[in-house]
């Protein structure tokens, strides 16, 4: 009976011993797993992601370029209505000048670890895409750096960009920057297409400004 006692009891020590090596094991792993995921954690907040809509294709090049020269993630913004031919411009314009919106896909693409965004949009009637302005609208940019970018047939006036800002202000998004590239130019009196090549090079002119606006570092 004694004997049985203690083997009881050596069964019990050891069982506690095994316990403790356990958790201890388990502490070890959390402890080195924790610094890799805090640094992966890093690296994606450290990237930049790009949210674009485009309906010529200026926008979707121009973007594509960014996201080379940033080293960033893309994902394009899909208005889920037909807009070609003249009439889907007419009603893109139409929709534009009234503030409408309209069904996108992705409607709520994640940005949780992103925290440097750039939207990318062409203008139409003075105003962000349609589908660029449901995108903002369905989706919060709270804690977000975001830089709009656009691209127009003629300069932006100042009222105009500031009330495309507070779209992503009333969304929650910190803008700290507003860049735009011209797709026409005026010569001998009519606008002609300056050419994708051209607004390519004024695109890649704003690199150094975008970088320090994230303060990205080389």
């Amino acid at each position: 009976m004694k004997q049985h006692c203690i083997h009881s009891q050596k069964e019990r020590s050891s069982g506690r011993q095994s316990a403790y090596k356990l958790i201890i094991c388990l502490i070890l792993a959390v402890a080195l797993l924790t610094p890799a995921l805090s640094s992966a954690q890093e690296i994606t907040n450290g990237k930049v992601l790009i949210l674009y809509s485009s309906l010529t294709g200026n926008t979707k090049a121009c973007c594509e370029a960014l996201q080379k020269e940033l080293q960033a993630d893309i994902i394009e913004i899909k208005d889920v209505q037909d807009r070609s031919g003249k009439w889907g411009f007419f009603k893109t314009a139409i929709g534009s000048l009234f503030g409408s919106h309209t069904k996108i896909e992705p409607e709520n693409p994640d940005i949780s670890s992103y925290a440097s965004i750039i939207i990318g949009s062409p203008i139409w009637t003075g105003k962000l895409s349609m589908a660029t302005r449901t995108l903002i609208d369905k989706n919060s940019f709270a804690g977000k750096k975001v830089i709009i970018f656009t691209t127009t047939n003629a300069f932006e006036k100042e009222k105009y960009k500031e009330k495309n800002k507070d779209l992503v202000r009333k969304a929650g998004g910190d803008v700290v920057g507003y860049y735009q590239v011209v797709a026409k130019e005026e010569v001998d009196g009519e606008k002609v297409d300056r050419g994708i090549e051209r607004m390519l090079e004024d695109t890649l002119t704003f690199v150094p400004e975008i970088k320090e606006a994230f303060s990205l570092t080389e």
